[in-house]
């Protein structure tokens, strides 16, 4: 069963995505509790300058203390006293973008942010830019797109001269800088050259905004599930074809997005070679873990991303697990016994009496240094290592008269 989390707010989402650019600040229009949300994106990612400990922060909020504010202050002519926060932010040599966007409650007092945005971006050699908040209606996910459609609406895009058969990948969740994101833009990287393809943008990798505009280069957009909106934005704004494509998660999730790629570009047939050999590998490599350790058994799927939780039911599905409701393994199905149950889930999870498989986001329990990608064959790979890591650990831990 796939479950999904009480969502977790628009900030997170933004937060995320400001992490993700290399010398973009943040400023949000709230109260001190703006800075203190931020450090659970601190945690996420241990290479994380949301929260900075001996430097400046890259998430700065308007409140002029930490007290709790009230509907009188919100409703006073506050704009000197955030001028002067933008006049702080703007200063500093390392932004070299900042954006602005709103705490919840801040989004009703009709505050002019907007309209502080155009005059700062306006005085200053760097722009700064305004994100529309929904923080009373948009989840986290919504964050992280509208932080992408509005980088994609306002950043210049240079007139370069488009490099044939190169794509640029817009809507990658890149919510921390640490080996599994990193191996996942190394397989992508890979999965498109075996289509005789480069990719010279990902949106959002980790790279700057002038690497970021490296998307002028290329033939092709390539849409990813988390920033659909920025990628017609910038397909319109170049002029190039369009193709959206799914998480390639899973043996299915990866087959599927090289047979949308390929098809689109015109190599349909060098795709579906590349992606049965691939597979046939994948599973030779992976079988007898499948078989002796992960098959056959419960698993719970708990997320707040719903495209990685649908993308984990499926990988399931091919491991041979049997999704169940939400809670504990049934302990008196006599079907399976005694054979330990497994719950995907982030770090808010708790409580599961079973082995348990970290991932996504927030994920405060891994932190790989080593390239360990879950996207794409390679991802597959360790995926299945993961899991029936994760397996044995709660097993040996149990001892020989645990739950198995």
């Amino acid at each position: 069963m796939i479950g999904i989390h009480p969502t977790l707010p628009f900030l997170n989402g933004v937060y995320v995505a400001v992490d993700a650019v290399p010398g973009a600040y943040l400023i949000v229009d709230g109260p001190y509790c703006v800075a203190t949300k931020a450090e659970m994106q601190h945690c996420h990612n241990i290479r994380s300058g949301v929260v900075n400990p001996v430097g400046r922060p890259k998430v700065v909020h308007t409140a002029g203390s930490v007290a709790t504010e009230d509907v009188a202050w919100l409703a006073s002519d506050r704009v000197g006293a955030v001028e002067r926060v933008f006049e702080q932010v703007c200063s500093w040599p390392e932004a070299s973008s900042v954006y602005a966007t709103s705490f919840d409650f801040h989004e009703l007092v009709a505050f002019p942010l907007k309209e502080l945005c155009r005059r700062f971006s306006g005085r200053n050699s760097k722009p700064v830019r305004f994100i529309p908040s929904a923080s009373l209606a948009g989840d986290w996910l919504d964050g992280y797109a509208r932080f992408c459609d509005t980088l994609a609406k306002d950043m210049p895009l240079p007139k370069s001269k488009t490099k044939p058969r190169s794509a640029a990948l817009v809507g990658y969740l890149f919510d921390r800088d640490e080996g599994d994101h990193r191996g996942n833009l190394k397989e992508l990287r890979r999965m498109f050259s075996a289509l005789g393809w480069s990719v010279t943008s990902v949106w959002l990798s980790g790279a700057p905004e002038a690497d970021l505009a490296g998307v002028a280069g290329a033939s092709v957009i390539v849409s990813l599930p988390y920033a659909r909106q920025a990628a017609k934005v910038l397909a319109r704004r170049l002029g190039l074809p369009l193709v959206e494509a799914g998480l390639p998660l899973g043996l299915g999730g990866t087959e599927a997005f090289l047979s949308t790629v390929g098809r689109a570009l015109g190599c349909k047939a060098k795709a579906l070679a590349f992606a049965q050999a691939e597979a046939r590998q994948a599973v030779a490599a992976t079988q007898a873990h499948v078989q002796r350790i992960i098959c056959d058994r419960q698993v719970v799927i708990l997320e707040q991303d719903p495209v990685l939780a649908k993308a984990l039911n499926d990988l399931c599905v091919e491991l041979g697990l049997i999704p169940t409701e939400a809670g504990p393994p049934d302990k008196d199905d006599q079907s399976r016994p005694e054979r330990t149950g497994i719950e995907f889930g982030s770090s808010l999870r708790g409580g599961w009496e079973g082995a348990e498989f970290r991932v996504g986001y927030p994920n405060y329990a891994d932190h790989p240094i080593l390239d360990r990608p879950f996207l794409g064959f390679a991802g597959f790979r360790h995926l299945v290592d993961r899991v029936a890591s994760a397996v044995l650990s709660y097993e040996s831990q149990k001892g020989p008269s645990g739950p198995r």
